[in-house]
């Protein structure tokens, strides 16, 4: 077997020893600290021997936990042994030997595993004794494997998730400032990486020093329902006791025991869509009951930090008591990550290819993943598995249905994801909230006027609405409670999140001809609706429409984009009125810097004719154009 050894490089005698003690039984092992294998500590080389790796056996102790790269190893440890499990669920990659007392609470995702005891008195030759079985048996397995002996199959890729430094370090920054930000709602839709995040906060050097902080993760996917239920447990699981039975202690008293302890406190709880919203509440004002009582000491560095990921916002945003949580919403993979993992990849493999050619191949794996990390693994599977050969299969329908399709289905349009748990599917309700999503994908924002609208004229979403049993108002209402939208929720309508409202509009519209009707469908309504609107929701018709109308175009006929566009720009900024609020000027001011800062808009009509400044002159001056 191939094992990766991650460990601290304080921890290197007891390393080399297990090492060696493996080695003997056969096994490979990847040493870092091994001068023959040392090549530099360089992420796509840890990367791609994790990749090729049987099983990571992480040395837990606390300098392992204060390792900055000890954690980035066991990030890609743990994506890699999800992954694996996606396939088979008794898949077991990461193994875990305590070479020090490192109590479960302090020892982060690594106090799930089942540990090999190997600092006990007596316990280390015990302990090799162990893992050597494990191995064993382990080796066994894959001797019995689809393709024993040969190269591990492409599904084993599994690059680092990237795009995230920023969002990263808004939040260590909050977290080191004593002025804060020091409560954090981290929110994104399914895989989008809130569990990475999570882990990657809780392993950064920033909580090591001056004095060491004292970090806990809960993953409530790991509590049973009852302690899911239970505010008072679910503290008890935060501040320290592995047991729920021992709950009791009360903010004043875990407070104290920060104060005594003289070290911050910074709580992260992952899957916290698990709660119930009156649950979630009640944590939130006990957490910040606690954190008023450590703030009022004045102590400057002593402070009590919470980050929650959740894929809704339920319960969490409140304003009392404070502080308040930061929303910080996960962002999709931009399109020049997304050529940065191709370039790696083309590396690893000894490919060469053109810039022009790298630029081309980004904006195919782009457009089939929408920058969603869980996509974008499997498209560069799909790449090395097909040797980087007829890369313009990826503008195809079939592929992208055989590369998104799962994804779609089993993330995206389930009962996770459209029902929260406070919600039981009766009859058909997914039905219709799937109906729902199949509807409202062409529009980016959306309102009750927008599901009335389809009501009326779509007769399949109107009998799944019926054989649901609910009204139009109960239909928002759950379409409120998705993993799907936009949050935080700042404007009176809804949006989808971006990238996944693109994938699912593929998904539903299956060709060009389709999805460019569909534009055209939505564009007649959306100027209705704009009609009726006063003030600045006027402008945000105008610059829908034009979004719709570019769209279809850009699939049906492009080169009548210019003239089209412009006749509507001419049109819809003459339609605006003045208001009791804004003049005409100022709601035309207003389009020209929302259009301007449309990222999509800009996309579809491509600047590079300069066709998306000449709508702005005539939406700013339509009588001069």
């Amino acid at each position: 077997m191939n094992i990766f050894l991650s460990y601290a490089e304080e921890d290197s005698r007891i390393a080399s020893r297990i090492a060696d003690r493996l080695t003997e039984a056969g096994h490979t092992i990847f040493n870092w600290m091994d001068p023959v294998q040392r090549g530099g500590r360089f992420r796509p080389q840890i990367e791609d021997r994790i990749r090729r790796s049987h099983a990571f056996l992480a040395l837990l102790s606390p300098d392992f936990r204060e390792s900055n790269w000890c954690g980035i190893e066991l990030d890609m440890a743990i994506h890699r042994e999800q992954r694996l499990q996606a396939d088979d669920p008794s898949a077991a990659f990461i193994n875990v030997a305590a070479i020090a007392n490192v109590p479960p609470a302090d020892a982060g995702v690594l106090g799930s595993y089942d540990w090999v005891d190997m600092y006990s008195p007596g316990k280390v030759e015990e302990g090799l004794r162990q893992l050597a079985g494990r191995f064993e048996r382990a080796e066994e397995l894959l001797s019995t494997a689809v393709n024993p002996g040969g190269p591990r199959p492409a599904s084993d890729i599994e690059p680092v998730f990237r795009n995230r430094h920023d969002e990263l370090q808004r939040v260590l920054n909050g977290l080191a400032n004593a002025a804060g930000p020091h409560f954090w709602l981290v929110v994104a839709p399914p895989q989008l990486g809130r569990t990475w995040f999570l882990e990657r906060v809780s392993h950064d050097d920033a909580f090591s020093k001056p004095v060491p902080w004292v970090v806990r993760l809960l993953d409530l996917r790991s509590q049973p329902a009852e302690v899911r239920a239970d505010p008072v447990a679910l503290l008890t699981l935060l501040f320290g006791n592995t047991s729920p039975a021992a709950a009791g202690q009360s903010p004043r008293r875990i407070a104290q025991e920060i104060l005594r302890s003289g070290r911050p406190n910074l709580c992260l709880v992952d899957n916290a869509e698990l709660l119930t919203e009156e649950t979630a509440t009640a944590l939130r004002v006990s957490l910040g009951q606690i954190y008023r009582f450590v703030q009022d000491m004045g102590k400057r560095d002593l402070r009590l930090a919470l980050i929650v990921a959740s894929r809704r916002d339920d319960g969490w945003r409140g304003v009392t008591p404070p502080p308040r949580l930061s929303a910080l919403p996960l962002t999709e993979f931009t399109p020049d990550v997304v050529q940065q993992a191709l370039r790696e990849l083309s590396d690893a493999m000894g490919n060469t290819f053109s810039p022009a050619e790298f630029t081309r191949n980004a904006a195919r794996v782009h457009s089939v993943t929408e920058g969603l990390p869980a996509l974008l693994v499997r498209c560069l599977q799909w790449v090395r598995e097909e040797e980087w050969v007829e890369m313009d299969r990826l503008e195809t329908q079939d592929l992208f249905e055989e590369l998104a399709g799962p994804y779609v289905r089993e993330e995206l349009l389930t009962p996770a994801s459209l029902l929260p748990d406070s919600r039981k599917e009766a009859g058909g309700q997914l039905a219709a909230l799937v109906d729902a999503c199949r509807v409202l994908t062409p529009y980016r924002l959306f309102t009750m006027s927008h599901l009335r609208h389809h009501l009326d004229s779509d007769a399949g979403f109107r009998e799944a609405l019926s054989a649901a049993g609910w009204a139009l108002a109960d239909l928002s209402e759950a379409i409120s409670d998705t993993a799907l939208l936009r949050r935080p929720l700042n404007e009176p309508w809804k949006e989808m999140h971006a990238a996944i409202r693109r994938l699912l509009f593929r998904h539903f519209y299956r060709s060009p001809e389709q999805r460019s009707l569909a534009h055209d469908e939505a564009r007649q309504f959306v100027e209705i609706w704009a009609d009726k609107q006063v003030g600045t929701e006027q402008v945000v018709g105008l610059v829908e429409c034009l979004w719709h109308e570019a769209s279809a175009l850009c699939l049906r006929d492009p080169a009548e984009m210019k003239p089209r566009l412009s006749e509507s720009a001419k049109k819809l900024s003459s339609a605006l009125r003045a208001s009791a609020a804004f003049t005409l000027d100022e709601l035309r001011d207003f389009a020209a810097e929302r259009m301007k800062n449309d990222g999509e808009l800009e996309e579809v009509v491509g600047d590079g004719d300069g066709l998306l400044s000449r709508l702005v002159e005539i939406v700013l001056n339509p009588e001069d154009s």
